[in-house]
């Protein structure tokens, strides 16, 4: 349905800032995102989208898939799944924003549900978020993932949940372009892939970023094996990991000055590093001539 929307006291109006809290987005299986861009981003990974908020004259650059769905239910067709989209003005869409300044659209949707055993393996390396934070961080890494080819991200229980609007900010829509599993124990991730021995007989790798000492991160390709996952362990600048990693090796970049890299310029090197040595190694990459185009792969809804 397509309606004006003038008050605060509107369904939609008071969701969006309830599913600000974790707590709420866990109950409902839902998550509020802001911006025109992640909003296309969502519907191209074919997000199942259910209500929308957005100025008045901005209703013609919302994505045509949701205008034609919204107008078919205005129209009286059964169309599956129900959409709303509410035109505002700009004070309303501020009083429902999370994040300050003038949003343009606010936009909810089903929260995408990912588990380990959707983890792209033999794509490439896996992020191990282990008590980042952050939310800002924990989506960029989440676009540095996705720009370096990466097979998903794993995040440990104490990570700022990737779905809040700051981690959908910085991720750009990669949240809805790879894997993402959330809650997930060093144990749990161990027994996985363990479990996945016959794919992988000499087990998995596991890579802790540490500042102080370790193979330095251009020689990350050493450590690369089509028959052993790499996962790549990051934790918070100051503390490091939440975790001991017995038997993980250690991974350092090299700095000219003092420690002055934060956990997603961190991940980002090193993400780009096993990207660099796995780059000539595919048939279905660009050449020099431009970087090749990365697809957006749908998730499944929760049932």
């Amino acid at each position: 349905m397509i309606r004006d929307i003038a008050g605060r006291h509107n369904h939609t109006v008071k969701l969006a800032r309830k599913l600000q809290k974790k707590k709420h987005r866990r109950e409902r299986g839902l998550i509020v995102g802001e911006g025109m861009d992640l909003l296309r981003a969502a519907v191209l990974a074919q997000a199942v989208v259910v209500d929308v908020l957005v100025r008045r004259e901005l209703f013609d650059d919302l994505p045509v898939a949701l205008r034609e769905r919204a107008a078919a239910q205005q129209g009286g067709a059964d169309v599956a799944g129900g959409l709303d989209i509410g035109l505002c003005d700009q004070e309303l869409l501020d009083y429902a924003s999370s994040l300050g300044g003038s949003a343009d659209v606010i936009f909810i949707c089903r929260r995408p549900v990912c588990h380990l055993s959707d983890l792209s393996l033999r794509e490439g390396p896996v992020f191990y978020l282990d008590g980042v934070g952050d939310p800002g961080n924990v989506g960029t890494l989440c676009r540095s993932a996705v720009a370096f080819d990466l097979g998903g991200v794993v995040c440990s229980p104490a990570t700022a949940d990737p779905y809040g609007p700051k981690a959908l900010r910085a991720g750009m829509g990669a949240q809805f372009a790879l894997p993402v599993v959330t809650d997930v124990t060093p144990e749990d991730l161990r027994v996985h892939l363990a479990n996945a021995a016959p794919r992988f007989p000499d087990g998995a790798l596991f890579a802790v970023a540490d500042p102080r000492s370790g193979v330095e991160a251009h020689r990350l390709a050493e450590l690369l094996s089509e028959a052993r996952p790499l996962v790549l362990v990051l934790g918070e600048e100051r503390a490091g990991p939440r975790h001991e990693w017995p038997g993980a090796e250690r991974v350092t970049i090299p700095q000219a000055r003092f420690d002055s890299l934060n956990v997603a310029m961190a991940g980002t090197i090193l993400a780009y590093e096993t990207w660099r040595a796995r780059r000539p190694k595919r048939n279905d990459l660009a050449g020099n001539d431009g970087p090749s185009p990365i697809g957006l792969t749908p998730w499944k809804e929760e049932s």
